[in-house]
């Protein structure tokens, strides 16, 4: 009994032994073996679930154009400079453009047309839009047509040139906000206005520089518009956009003829042929004439005083005579402005003398001014 007491024992110490050689040798070798413990787990509901792995996609298009930008601008040596809600020069020299960025989701060869229509407002928004039947000095209409497979550009108004036609230019372009099979073009549309062109001051308070807005009085507005053919939709679709330009006032006289006057003492005579004067004005206008004193070709004090001489023409009949002081006004402050054409010819000035009577004999002989003036605000 004994015995088997002390062999219990001995099992014990070298089961006690081998377990402090174990946990010795775990803390040395970095690695503790665990003997989890399992529990049984209580059983519950799952009633959420969530997942965001996936998106949702939403293309938007229009049926109509879309105008993204425009400008207008003036060819200044090779360089293009906005000129919109600013004034222009009009010498039948200087070159222009309209220039804008057109989007179709339907395929550019759905847009048709491009009309760019302009019009002097006349000091009233409300009252004035494109008519061409009210002179090619204060309306105009450009077109850029895309129905036969190669675009055109042409000028519909005006017909006697008041404008000349530019050249075009189209380059494809993007459209970062359109879907992904959008046409996007940038074109160009010059053209040079003559002489006339309207005066446009631009009212006194200084230009707006707001887009896609006609505030400014006595402008030239502009409309450039965009129209499809309709498809995937009810009918043709436009899209336009409005502004405004300035221009500078131009006055010229280009040129008077010559008359002469033969007649006796006390006689009343007549120039042996009319005047003819041609001017230009892009505005309402005055054109006066005035005569100094004429002076005897030889005779040092003989003359023959202004206010002998009558003048009549344009605007003014019957005749009136020079005062010495003023001169004589063949169209009074202000006629108004010429609607068509890109100079004035007026052909009917005529002078007349009423000689003195025992008027010294010889050939006398006085400069004529002429006075053309535009009105200015």
């Amino acid at each position: 009994m004994k015995g088997k007491q002390k062999t219990i024992k001995k099992r014990k110490s070298y089961s006690s032994l081998i377990l402090i050689l174990m946990l010795i040798s775990a803390f040395v070798s970095g690695s503790l073996l665990m003997i989890p413990l399992i529990e049984k787990a209580n059983a519950i509901d799952i009633t959420t679930d969530s997942d965001s792995s996936t998106t949702l996609t939403i293309t938007v298009f229009t049926t109509e154009p879309r105008i993204n930008w425009y400008d207008f601008q003036y060819n200044n040596s090779g360089t293009w400079v906005s000129k919109r809600n600013a004034q222009i020069d009009v010498d039948n020299n200087a070159e222009y453009r309209f220039i804008v960025n057109i989007s179709s989701d339907q395929g550019w060869d759905d847009i048709q047309y491009i009309n760019i229509t302009a019009w002097a407002d006349i000091g009233n928004d409300a009252a004035y839009n494109y008519n061409n039947t009210a002179g090619g000095n204060i309306n105009m209409h450009l077109q850029y047509e895309n129905t036969s497979g190669t675009a055109q550009y042409n000028l519909l108004w005006p017909h006697s040139g008041e404008v000349t036609q530019g050249s075009m230019t189209e380059a494809n372009s993007s459209d970062a906000f359109g879907p992904g099979y959008t046409e996007c073009h940038n074109l160009t549309f010059s053209f040079i206005p003559n002489y006339q062109f309207r005066y446009a001051p631009g009212d006194a308070g200084g230009w707006d520089n707001n887009t896609n807005a006609t505030d400014d009085l006595w402008s030239w507005n502009f409309r450039i518009a965009a129209s499809d053919s309709g498809e995937n939709a009810s009918g043709p679709k436009t899209a336009w956009e409005e502004d405004e330009f300035g221009v500078y006032s131009y006055t010229e006289i280009i040129s008077a003829g010559v008359t002469s006057i033969s007649g006796y003492p006390a006689q009343n005579a007549t120039a042996d042929s009319n005047v003819t004067v041609t001017t230009r004005s892009n505005g309402n206008y005055s054109l006066s004439v005035d005569v100094d004193t004429l002076m005897h070709q030889s005779h040092p004090t003989a003359n023959i005083s202004n206010q002998t001489i009558y003048i009549r023409g344009g605007d003014l009949d019957p005749a009136d005579n020079l005062t010495g002081t003023a001169p004589v006004f063949i169209y009074a402050e202000w006629h108004a402005g010429e609607t068509s054409g890109n100079s004035l010819t007026t052909n009917d000035v005529e002078f007349t003398c009423d000689i003195p009577a025992a008027q010294l004999p010889g050939l006398y002989s006085g400069t004529v001014h002429y006075t053309l003036k535009t009105e200015t605000s």
